[in-house]
């Protein structure tokens, strides 16, 4: 179906973890026939056999691996942490065909450059989620909060075709969805968040809770978010201070005992997106001439824990 069609209805989902499997769960209730999960080998074997459980709630997916001349879908959703990007790229491209919209859900201002590399630029809609609090242990996925996907063309124009079909579907889908003024600059704010919360709350062990009740994680997670704003504005994007500040209210609406993706990763001993946080603000500081001494030390602290689980 073209994309400047009213409706979208095949979908399909690479990296059916927290947040991904809990969008094939509302996309499934809205058309079992129409969402499939891209997905190969021991993982693949696994969700055809447990299926996904979410809220307590266990259901069967309908997986593919993709073979060249597979039929294209009308979205991919790409939900994979960043490094399994390449190899997301490579198991979904047969879906992808010339009227295919491609969302990331990944956290970061940059799996959109590689998937528009890979895609074509006019296939990509930048895109980030905000407000969730999804646990994974397994194939096992709850939350209290589902949280809103805010997304955009990069022109900013409410009325791109794409930008219409993608809102019209997440809707009767009933997954929350913005599409605000501005998404570079939105894209940034959810970057600087997740500088600051999820490396964080990985390093000292903290659930959302902590970052309410204990001063000392309040300032940790504002000095590294200060850094990214410092590196945002030397990009040309209007950050700061108070856009920090603006963070604290928004973790306190989340379950108090929930964690950050970051943390679940590391209680896994799978690995993080340092390098997508630290390692972003890190290199951009170098370039500009910026110190980033609390996103260096965080970088660190992080490298050393994945050691010492042997994440791959």
């Amino acid at each position: 179906m073209p994309v400047s069609g009213p409706e979208l209805h095949t979908v399909a989902v690479c990296g059916a973890g927290a947040v991904g499997g809990s969008y094939v769960e509302r996309l499934q209730d809205l058309d079992p026939a129409g969402v499939v999960v891209v997905a190969r080998g021991a993982r693949r074997e696994r969700l055809l056999r447990e299926g996904l459980t979410v809220n307590g709630r266990r259901f069967a997916v309908r997986c593919v691996e993709p073979a060249p001349g597979a039929a294209p879908v009308d979205l991919l959703l790409v939900g994979v942490k960043q490094p399994h990007l390449a190899e997301a790229i490579a198991d979904a491209g047969p879906l992808v065909g010339e009227r295919t919209v491609v969302i990331s859900l990944l956290n970061g201002v940059a799996s959109e450059g590689a998937l528009a590399r890979a895609f074509g630029a006019e296939k990509v809609l930048p895109a980030f989620v905000i407000g969730n609090d999804v646990v994974r242990e397994g194939t096992r996925i709850s939350y209290t909060r589902f949280g809103t996907l805010v997304f955009g063309a990069p022109s900013n124009d409410p009325a791109d075709p794409r930008v219409v079909a993608v809102r019209a579907l997440l809707e009767r889908a009933g997954i929350p969805c913005r599409v605000p003024e501005d998404i570079l600059r939105e894209q940034w704010w959810k970057f600087m968040l997740n500088v600051g919360v999820n490396q964080v709350s990985a390093v000292l062990r903290a659930p959302y809770r902590a970052f309410r009740e204990v001063p000392e994680v309040r300032e940790l997670t504002r000095q590294a978010a200060l850094e990214a704003v410092a590196v945002a504005r030397a990009e040309g994007v209007a950050l700061g201070p108070e856009d920090v500040e603006s963070i604290f209210p928004i973790v306190a609406t989340l379950g108090p005992g929930g964690r950050t993706s970051m943390l679940q990763d590391v209680e896994a001993g799978r690995k993080t997106e340092v390098e997508l946080f630290a390692g972003t603000v890190v290199e951009l500081g170098a370039r500009h001439g910026l110190p980033t001494p609390v996103n260096a030390l965080l970088g660190t602290l992080l490298r050393a824990l994945e050691r010492m689980a042997g994440a791959a």
